[in-house]
């Protein structure tokens, strides 16, 4: 009966954690036939410059290290402009994402990374396609105050 291998994968814990798995996601997220040509061809984006600063983001989403200084949401209008983000591009990159996390990392901080990039690109999407970004829809029917019932 073969023994099962034990888990190797630790937790995300610093900057470099962080790095190998930006590093690591963009990687494939370059080579992929649906998201890769809208880093290299749409916006043309130098990874090697690109990696600091999604490491900042990273770092102060999952550590709150406060090192990322810029707007997020700002640079995906820019892009959503030149090429129209849909759907399949987001949930491509949250695929590409989760399995590039689950691959390297396990624990809280693996998880939270997770999550934190289901509401960061689930948001993104909903904002440039000109809707709320909250995945609640405020109610926005009330009743007139001559129609509401008395107490």
């Amino acid at each position: 009966m073969a023994v099962p291998q034990q888990d190797q994968r630790r937790d995300l814990e610093n900057r470099e954690d962080v790095l190998l798995l930006v590093e690591t996601f963009y990687t494939r997220a370059f080579a992929d036939d649906l998201i890769g040509p809208i880093f290299t061809e749409v916006v043309h984006m130098d990874l090697a410059a690109h990696m600091p600063i999604m490491a900042d983001f990273w770092q102060t989403v999952l550590f709150k290290a406060g090192l990322y200084k810029r707007n997020a949401l700002a640079v995906h209008f820019e892009i959503h402009a030149k090429e129209p983000l849909t759907l399949a591009h987001f949930n491509r990159w949250l695929q590409l994402w989760t399995l590039t996390v689950d691959s390297l990392f396990h624990g809280e901080k693996a998880e939270l990374a997770k999550v934190q990039a289901h509401q960061i690109g689930g948001s993104m999407h909903r904002r440039v396609t000109g809707k709320s970004a909250s995945a609640y829809d405020t109610i926005s029917l009330r009743p007139d105050a001559g129609t509401a019932e008395q107490s």
